[in-house]
Protein backbone atom coordinates (compact mmCIF):
# COMPACT_ATOMS: atom_id res chain seq x y z
CA UNK A 1 0.00 0.00 0.00
CA UNK A 2 3.15 2.72 0.95
CA UNK A 3 4.86 1.62 -2.70
CA UNK A 4 0.96 2.55 -4.26
CA UNK A 5 0.42 5.66 -2.50
CA UNK A 6 3.41 7.41 -3.90
CA UNK A 7 1.64 6.57 -7.49
CA UNK A 8 -2.16 6.90 -6.78
CA UNK A 9 -4.30 9.01 -4.05
CA UNK A 10 -4.55 6.91 -0.82
CA UNK A 11 -8.25 6.39 -1.13
CA UNK A 12 -7.63 4.04 -4.19
CA UNK A 13 -4.48 2.29 -2.92
CA UNK A 14 -6.53 1.27 0.76
CA UNK A 15 -9.38 0.04 -1.07
CA UNK A 16 -7.47 -2.01 -3.61
CA UNK A 17 -5.21 -3.54 -0.04
CA UNK A 18 -8.69 -3.87 2.36
CA UNK A 19 -11.26 -4.13 -0.65
CA UNK A 20 -12.95 -0.80 0.67
CA UNK A 21 -12.33 2.57 0.55
CA UNK A 22 -13.53 3.32 3.96
CA UNK A 23 -12.07 3.15 7.38
CA UNK A 24 -13.64 2.08 10.61
CA UNK A 25 -12.31 2.76 13.92
CA UNK A 26 -14.63 -0.08 15.61
CA UNK A 27 -11.37 -2.23 15.99
CA UNK A 28 -10.11 0.56 18.16
CA UNK A 29 -13.37 0.83 19.96
CA UNK A 30 -13.86 -2.74 21.09
CA UNK A 31 -9.87 -3.03 21.74
CA UNK A 32 -9.97 -0.19 23.90
CA UNK A 33 -13.87 -0.70 25.24
CA UNK A 34 -12.64 -2.31 29.15
CA UNK A 35 -10.64 0.49 29.30
CA UNK A 36 -13.02 3.27 28.99
CA UNK A 37 -15.98 1.11 31.15
CA UNK A 38 -12.95 1.42 34.15
CA UNK A 39 -12.64 4.93 33.31
CA UNK A 40 -16.79 5.89 33.01
CA UNK A 41 -17.07 4.09 36.52
CA UNK A 42 -13.95 5.75 38.02
CA UNK A 43 -14.80 9.58 36.81
CA UNK A 44 -18.78 9.15 37.25
CA UNK A 45 -20.02 12.26 39.14
CA UNK A 46 -16.75 14.09 38.47
CA UNK A 47 -16.33 17.01 36.17
CA UNK A 48 -13.43 17.77 34.12
CA UNK A 49 -11.49 20.99 35.87
CA UNK A 50 -9.97 22.42 32.76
Amino acid sequence: MMEMGRSRPWPEALEAVIGSGQMDAAAMLDHFAPLKRWLDQRNRGKTCGW
